[in-house]
């Protein structure tokens, strides 16, 4: 399996992981929950008998070096710039698959900012921006982790009446509310804005995420199956999409837990232990 140990590495020894060695060159460029898709493709050359070559940038990586030290992040991205093997996949690139990327030196995916990656030898056939699910505060767990006041209120409430007050409950229910909006306002800026209505109709179903930055198979492999048949032209089989499906979860070994609030508010139903909020306080 692709995974953040052997992408990390290779890509500080040479610029980008690398896979495969079809005639057709993938770039995929994001976070650590685009590796899936790196895996998801691995799949579909061994059913097509090796269409692509499959490249994989995470710009997060270029925070270290080969001795996984931390570095100058913006002088790494300067230096990425004189990397000639990199440059050279660049311009081999025929379908670029990307989250959205601002603030990122030559990895930008803005083609009005300043310096971006269409700069540098890109010129994609097929060019899909795909929803980045991104510090996205959902759960009343994370909230009362993350946000200051919130966990000032919450720890008020509970030594005062053992619980969270409703005051607190509707003030927390409605920041969730903001950040599921800001969501899916990112999936309508994307080129698969249809993932705003799947996460509306499942998300309290099953597992679209399992933290505030970390995305399920669910989330992945509903991405997947839609931009192969809307961008690439391959309608997957019903076989391979439960194959895809079945491979292990990459960040399901460490999860938010839903809590009484989280049900009350939402009504989830992800047939999993209810934990106390008081565990995170």
């Amino acid at each position: 399996m692709i995974n953040t140990i052997n992408t990390k590495a290779e890509q500080l020894s040479k610029g980008f992981f690398s896979t495969g060695n079809g005639k057709e060159t993938v770039l995929v460029l994001g976070s650590c929950r685009s590796i899936p898709y790196m895996n998801y493709f691995t799949e579909l050359n061994n059913e097509n008998g090796g269409r692509y070559t499959i490249n994989f940038i995470d710009p997060f990586y270029s925070n270290w070096n080969e001795k996984d030290e931390r570095v100058d992040y913006e002088q790494a991205l300067m230096e990425c710039e004189k990397n000639e093997s990199l440059l050279e996949m660049f311009s081999k690139v025929d379908v670029f698959i990307h989250e959205y990327y601002g603030n990122a030196g030559l990895f930008n995916c803005d083609k009005t900012a300043g310096k971006n990656i269409y700069q540098f030898r890109l010129n994609p056939k097929i060019d899909v921006c795909i929803p980045n699910y991104n510090d996205r505060f959902v759960l009343f767990g994370d909230i009362v982790t993350f946000d200051t006041e919130m966990r000032k209120k919450a720890m008020q409430d509970f030594n005062v009446i053992g619980g969270l007050s409703e005051q607190t409950q509707k003030e927390i229910f409605d920041i969730s509310q903001q950040n599921l909006n800001k969501f899916y306002e990112i999936c309508r800026l994307s080129d698969i804005p249809e993932m705003e209505q799947y996460f509306k109709d499942n998300f309290t179903k099953r597992r679209l995420f399992w933290t505030y930055n970390h995305v399920a198979k669910d989330f992945t492999y509903f991405i997947f199956v839609k931009l192969c048949k809307k961008f690439l032209g391959i309608d997957l089989s019903e076989q391979f999409i439960r194959q895809i499906y079945q491979m292990p979860d990459m960040f399901a070994n460490n999860y938010t837990y839903l809590t009484f609030y989280d049900v009350k508010w939402y009504g989830f139903d992800w047939n999993e232990e209810i934990k106390q909020l008081r565990d995170k306080l």
